[in-house]
Formats: structure tokens, sequence, C-alpha cells
């Protein structure tokens, strides 16, 4: 095998490698999404009000 067919190899590994992940990913996400109702959840949003963002909770005062 020359070097050449060795890197068309070597390169459609990583291909289908990436591919793969990226629709293990999409199905991950998928059910993610199905679990939360269909809601999407804004990544800003976990950041400044945290798990209380998945659940609706942002303009609630918290309780002393």
């Amino acid at each position: 095998m020359s070097k050449e067919m060795g890197a068309i190899l070597v390169f459609g590994v990583i291909i289908v490698i990436a591919l793969t992940m990226f629709a293990l990913e999409r199905r991950g996400a998928a059910k993610r999404k199905a679990a939360r109702g269909g809601r999407e959840i804004d990544v800003s949003d976990l950041i400044a009000f945290g798990s209380a963002a998945g659940d609706g909770k942002k303009t609630e005062v918290p309780k002393s």
C-alpha cells in the first residue's frame, strides 16, 4: 500500500468516526429535548439562572 492510499484510508476512518459521533449527538439532543417537553433552553439562561432555567423558575422569588 502506498503512502497516499494509507493517508486516504486514515482520512476516511476519521470522517466515518466524526459522522458517527455527530449522529449520536443529534440523537442525544433529540432525547434531551423530548425529556424537557420540547422546550429549548438558552445557554445564557443556564449561565445566569442555573438549573432553574430549565424548570421555568427564573422569575420566582427565593423563599427565605
